[in-house]
């Protein structure tokens, strides 16, 4: 009896160990994901005495673009009237909104901008917003910007005189430290009230588009009146653009890096060198490869290399629309008949100019608003190439002979120079004696703000707003290099900024056109269609006469 209660409990032993190896071979094995340690079949055993290699690093992506105009600071509430500075500075700074190519507004800082009046515009600030140090930007911000920029011992590029509590400069009064129009509703919400109604394409181009911040949380402590002296302008490492500072060697290069607490998406390219070069060196440096990209004004590549840069094999070539024109800028202190500024406009044989010196691709038009804005007076009929009528107005207007003009001229521009060459023997051919002064263009502006020329030549920025394009006409305009005075195109020009019905507007502005083409306090010159010269390795970005950086997070550049 106990030997088969033995056996049987044998049987139901073996019968209980037979059904367990059943049941494991049909059960389904552990996937390696739920469990690390887990190997799929014929996935080698790691040695754990071995470290597993890591994986390689993508190589960095450098952008070079190159430029023949030194960028003369980075401080973004003064650019100092210097386009060459505006890349660096657009990189390293957002504002509320950004422009494309096609001159409309976008936002960047702003998540709206809304007005019912036309007087009191409420912006809301993105939240996600922060500067590249992680501290969250905020109306604070604004107002230590405004505050600080607006103070009278502040020199500033801002043109803000619309806004209520500010003088007709665009400052605030001495001793007073509020703004009358800045109203802050909360961390992420602020008011600007105007002085009148005003043209919401003022408001966006003045304020939205041109106006950079500092950080509150880094200059609070910082005297007003020492501000332009602090280190941070010679270093500005916080900063709420795409990019970052990194190196600033002044008449050499400007180095930033992409932030990667962009509160936009991160940039794709890791790092930006703006490289400064001779003229003749920009060209041959888009064939080696040592740059990438050219720059719209500040690095032209001379239309007559056309055929050159054409024939490379490693960039592409396009051509942008007819731009802000190259202009000359008369001393009106100096030059105060304007028979005589007359006579030089009718000397000049800019036809020769486009034809020979720039293959027909530019065209010639008397003011400085390009013949594509849509406030452009095409009713203006530009002075021709008649040295006998110059010769009969320098007559009528009993010039000295013996005088000699001072024609500043800054160097890099190839293109700009050699039409100025051409200039000097048209104006020498009918009676001026001229004393040509070449210099870089942080010298010459230098010079002519202290009114040491008769005539200069530069090329302004492109505006969407028109009233920016008269701000130098202005009797009270400290920083205009041309001394002109006319109580009319005062009267014009303050209208302009005022009227907010379109259609009166584009009167005003076509008067104040006509004006100034018979007072010719500056004469364009031509205005060329640009090369934009990029290699084939860049597969999303290129010069742009207006907006190039609006998505600079977005562009790309090929590995080698």
């Amino acid at each position: 009896m106990l030997n088969r209660r033995a056996r049987t409990r044998k049987s139901i032993l073996l019968m209980a160990a037979i059904l367990a190896l059943l049941l494991s071979a049909c059960s389904k094995p552990e996937s390696p994901a739920a469990n690390p340690s887990a190997k799929s079949a014929g996935e080698k055993t790691a040695d754990p005495t071995q470290e597993t290699p890591a994986a390689t690093p993508a190589a960095p992506k450098t952008l070079t673009i190159g430029i023949v105009n030194a960028p003369v600071t980075l401080n973004q509430i003064n650019t100092q009237g210097s386009s060459a500075s505006l890349a660096p500075i657009n990189l390293l700074n957002d504002a509320l909104l950004d422009v494309t190519d096609e001159a409309a507004f976008i936002p960047k800082l702003a998540d709206s901008i809304e007005t019912q009046d036309k007087q009191t515009y409420r912006i809301k600030l993105k939240a996600s917003a922060k500067w590249n140090d992680g501290t969250p930007f905020t109306t604070a911000d604004v107002a230590f910007t405004l505050k600080s920029a607006l103070h009278p011992k502040v020199d500033t590029s801002f043109q803000l005189n619309f806004i209520e509590g500010l003088n007709e400069a665009g400052k605030l009064d001495e001793g007073v430290d509020d703004i009358a129009g800045l109203t802050v509703i909360d961390a992420t919400t602020f008011e600007i009230k105007t002085k009148s109604p005003i043209d919401p394409l003022v408001f966006n181009e003045r304020f939205g588009a041109k106006v950079n911040f500092l950080p509150e949380h880094i200059l609070k402590d910082v005297n007003t009146e020492q501000l332009a002296t602090h280190e941070y302008f010679q270093k500005p490492t916080v900063t709420i653009g795409p990019y970052k500072f990194a190196s600033y060697v002044q008449g050499q290069h400007v180095e930033v890096t992409k932030n990667d607490n962009y509160y936009l998406d991160v940039p794709k390219i890791d790092t930006i060198f703006i490289k400064v070069l001779p003229a003749a060196n920009l060209v041959a440096q888009l064939q080696t490869g040592e740059i990438q990209m050219n720059s719209l004004p500040v690095g032209l590549v001379p239309i007559t290399d056309y055929d050159k840069v054409t024939g490379f094999d490693n960039v592409n070539v396009t051509s942008a629309p007819a731009s802000e024109p190259a202009e000359l800028f008369f001393n009106v202190e100096k030059l105060p008949d304007k028979k005589v500024r007359q006579a030089i406009a009718h000397a000049l044989n800019r036809p020769q100019i486009v034809e020979k010196l720039l293959k027909g691709q530019a065209e010639i038009i008397d003011g400085g608003i390009p013949s594509k804005h849509p406030y452009f007076n095409a009713t203006i009929k530009n002075y021709d190439y008649d040295p006998e009528k110059s010769k009969q107005l320098l007559k009528e207007a009993n010039w000295d002979t013996n005088q000699k003009l001072t024609f500043l001229i800054p160097v890099g521009n190839k293109v700009r120079e050699q039409a100025a060459d051409i200039l000097v023997q048209n104006l020498e051919a009918v009676g001026f004696k001229i004393d040509v002064q070449k210099f870089d263009f942080p010298t010459l502006i230098d010079k002519v703000e202290k009114g040491e020329h008769h005539i200069t030549i530069f090329t302004r920025d492109y505006y969407i707003e028109p009233s920016l394009y008269f701000t130098t006409y202005k009797s009270d305009d400290p920083e205009s290099v041309i001394r002109y005075n006319n109580p009319l195109v005062d009267e014009l020009i303050q209208k302009g900024e005022k009227e907010i019905d379109e259609t009166k507007r584009h009167e005003i502005y076509h008067q104040l056109q006509e004006v100034l083409h018979e007072d010719v306090p500056t004469l364009a010159v031509y205005s060329e269609k640009r090369l934009q010269v990029v290699s084939k390795d860049v597969l999303v970005g290129k010069p742009l006469n207006l907006g190039t950086f609006n998505n600079v997070n977005q562009w790309d550049i090929a590995v080698k």
